[in-house]
């Protein structure tokens, strides 16, 4: 079906495009008698306006937007809908793009995004493409890196201090006794791996445990690698008597594979995670994990993003938001307290991280 154009808005309406044009976009004043026929006429025609051309014309598009490494873990499903929600408060709304961290999906997107003309973007970044950002700083469309962030950016970043939710949760199995602590890690590629693993070798550090090679296991945010480095933990000569992991993804993994194979939690093995997922509270045992600030993530993101774009001149805004951690059984606790990092440690940790 073809689409009504302005010009014939205006025949049906008896007057000339130029009045159709202030009408919409209230330029200049039209008479309430010749806007009701304008708007009768939008309505008989369902004429429905150019945006792309109207961001043309007023060098905006009052649309933001957002590229998102796995949009089916519930951790940036939250980050999302608080980012919607603040943009929807200044009359912004979102392009969504999941680019299951690959780097590939993620240039292609920003290239189509860019051409779409956005306002600004946020991004959870597929991995450290800081050149290829950087290339887009040219174009002047403001970044807001989100969770990730490529190495060396000039942007404005809004992450959870990493390094210190992940040194809490092995300080915690530490504290509980166990001496062969594992972790299953996120790829180094990427901050959020890099910044989990450094948290974890800090606190054995701290405590004077030394940290082995097979006790380490690097692999994806995904639930089959979870599943697969969980196993690789389990079947080696050398194995865990408890394990961090680093995202809610590789947690539903590893539980998986535990229950497949019949290990009780966390009698033969403990088990902590990383993001507070609906259903770490209702799986047996209940999970202790690191709670991460997620819709006030999206919040401060929304809020970065539009400061950025009513002055690109302000001072870049880096923003580290304090992780918790959320005890329950998997652990060895009894479960039902919250945890925010105040132990008495054998040195100021903290500070740095």
């Amino acid at each position: 079906m073809k689409r009504a154009t302005l010009k014939e808005v205006a025949k049906m309406a008896g007057v000339s495009t130029a009045t159709v044009s202030n009408a919409l976009n209230e330029t200049k004043y039209v008479s309430e008698e010749v806007k009701n026929k304008i708007f009768s006429a939008i309505r008989a025609l369902n004429y429905q306006p150019n945006s792309v051309a109207k961001s043309l014309r007023v060098q905006e598009s009052r649309i933001i937007g957002l590229l998102i490494s796995d949009i089916a873990n519930p951790f940036f499903s939250i980050v999302v809908r608080g980012i919607e929600e603040e943009l929807a408060k200044s009359n912004y709304s979102i392009l969504l793009c999941n680019t299951d961290s690959s780097l590939e999906k993620e240039r292609k997107y920003l290239d189509v995004l860019i051409g779409q003309r956005v306002d600004g973007l946020i991004v959870s970044s597929a991995g450290n493409t800081g050149d290829y950002f950087r290339s887009l700083e040219k174009t002047g469309v403001p970044i807001v890196f989100l969770n990730r962030c490529p190495e060396f950016m000039n942007s404005d970043v809004i992450m959870t201090n990493n390094i210190q939710g992940a040194y809490i949760a092995t300080e915690h199995l530490i504290r509980h006794g166990y001496g062969k602590i594992a972790i299953i890690a996120g790829p180094s590629s990427v901050s959020t791996g890099k910044d989990r693993l450094t948290g974890y070798r800090r606190a054995l550090e701290d405590y004077g445990i030394t940290e082995s090679d097979q006790l380490v296991k690097e692999g994806l945010f995904d639930i089959q690698s979870g599943y697969d480095k969980m196993k690789e933990l389990m079947e080696q000569d050398t194995k865990p008597d408890a394990v961090f992991i680093s995202n809610n993804s590789m947690t539903l993994g590893a539980y998986k594979y535990l229950k497949e194979s019949g290990l009780r939690i966390p009698d033969q093995i403990a088990v902590l995670g990383y993001d507070d997922s609906d259903w770490a509270e209702i799986v047996d045992p209940p999970i202790t994990t690191v709670r991460q600030p997620a819709y006030h993530q999206g919040v401060h993101a929304a809020n970065l993003i539009l400061a950025r774009i009513k002055d690109k001149q302000v001072k870049r805004e880096i923003m580290y938001m304090d992780p918790a951690l959320i005890i329950r059984h998997s652990c060895g606790c009894s479960g039902g307290n919250s945890f925010n990092g105040v132990f008495d440690r054998p040195r100021d940790v903290l500070s740095g991280l």
